[in-house]
């Protein structure tokens, strides 16, 4: 008789709950998952948080593997402490921008190391400002770089004994950044709300006609593109009635450029 073994998979994938809205959208998220894998012969068996917030997957069955390295492609991979390269670039998590006045930490997934990518304040300066000498709170104000902000980095460098990550933002999270100074419209980051319940909250302040759009950053993190002549922080004093304990930055590019001159 031939007994055959179910083949099962823990992985993680690179997106964080955390808040007063993490079971709606580690609802959201599961749903999603169990919709995408449906054609193939696995089935979630779990869904876990980690310690750090990170969503953590069981998979169950004969495509255990193929649904694994679907999602990953999807979502993007998490990586060990030793696959760590320079020139390897993925999303990450900033990490308590402000206690810090020497540069970021942004978490990329280390549960096991609790290491975090750190992006020196010159390398910024470098990369945001042209080399212009601001402190980093100012800089963390102005570009709206809250807590859950999601970073796309560069690993520059990994210190094999101290296993240190030196980090950058990658060209792509650059050129992000660019665009949005480049508009004439207001952005009202949120970080810690489904894109869903952001919209409704909109909706119940009276301000929908006041929006162009929501662009996705991530899970539980937006960017709320504000209508030419609608101002930022204006609309975030009256729509964080309804999205109570979630953090909200205006990012405004008028004043950005100011501050960069």
């Amino acid at each position: 008789m031939h007994i055959f073994k179910l083949m099962k998979r823990v992985f993680l994938i690179p997106e964080k709950v955390y808040g007063p809205q993490r079971e709606l959208a580690l609802h959201s998220i599961s749903s999603s998952i169990r919709k995408e894998i449906s054609e193939l012969q696995v089935k979630m068996v779990g869904i876990d948080i980690t310690e750090r917030g990170w969503i953590q997957l069981v998979l169950e069955g004969e495509d255990a593997e193929a649904a694994k390295n679907f999602l990953n492609h999807k979502y993007g991979s998490i990586y060990g402490l030793g696959d760590l390269y320079h020139g390897l670039t993925f999303r990450g998590k900033l990490v308590e921008p402000t206690k810090f006045g020497y540069g970021l930490y942004v978490d990329i997934g280390l549960n096991s190391n609790k290491k975090d990518a750190f992006i020196p304040l010159y390398i910024l300066r470098k990369q945001l400002l042209n080399n212009v000498q601001k402190p980093l709170r100012k800089i963390i104000d102005k570009f709206a770089l809250i807590e859950n902000f999601p970073l796309e980095v560069k690993i520059m460098n990994v210190n094999q004994e101290t296993n240190d990550i030196e980090a950058e933002l990658s060209g792509n999270q650059v050129s992000i950044f660019k665009r949005w100074l480049n508009s004439s419209s207001d952005r009202i980051i949120i970080c810690g709300s489904t894109r869903q319940q952001a919209r409704k909250a909109i909706i119940k302040s009276g301000h929908l006609q006041d929006i162009l759009s929501i662009e996705r950053l991530g899970l539980l993190e937006h960017a709320v593109v504000c209508k030419y002549g609608s101002e930022a922080p204006g609309i975030i004093s009256e729509i964080g009635k309804f999205l109570p304990k979630v953090p909200m930055k205006g990012f405004l590019p008028k004043s950005i450029k100011a501050f960069m001159k």
